[in-house]
């Protein structure tokens, strides 16, 4: 009963301020063509191609997040295969309630590797495909 009159009193409410409110109006606004959203683009490519004092270029970036990246993938794998030992001497030693448990347990272990891998995997992929076609 206490929940319907929140429920009442909320509609109410919402009723209330979509009458009062005041609608938006954008005069003027006209949606860009598409040779406009094109230009726009490539001089924002053109842009980004001048090398001056403040570029970035792939091998910097790469000298940059390869280090990073091989760390976290590395302290990853690591914390799977500890997680994996530690689950696999406490489903050894569990009595069978203890190993159903560990078995429920054991499906956000598979899918935790399946995502440091499967990040990898999608992340080198995508390099390689863009590094191809750039």
């Amino acid at each position: 009963m206490k929940i319907k009159k929140i429920v009442v009193a909320l509609i109410m409410f919402l009723m209330m301020v979509s009458v009062c409110a005041k609608p938006v109006q954008a005069n003027g606004f006209t949606f860009p063509s598409f040779s406009e959203i094109m230009q726009d683009g490539k001089d924002f490519l053109s842009k980004g191609g001048q090398q001056g004092k403040n570029y970035i270029g792939d091998s910097d970036m790469q000298s940059i997040f390869l280090p990073m990246a091989r760390i976290l993938l590395s302290i990853g794998i690591i914390v799977l295969v500890a997680a994996t030992m530690i689950m696999g001497v406490k489903y050894m030693f569990a009595s069978p309630e203890e190993a159903a448990k560990l078995k429920q347990q054991l499906i956000g272990l598979v899918v935790s590797g399946v995502v440091i891998f499967g990040a990898v995997g999608i992340w080198t992929l995508a390099y390689q495909v863009f590094s191809s076609v750039l």
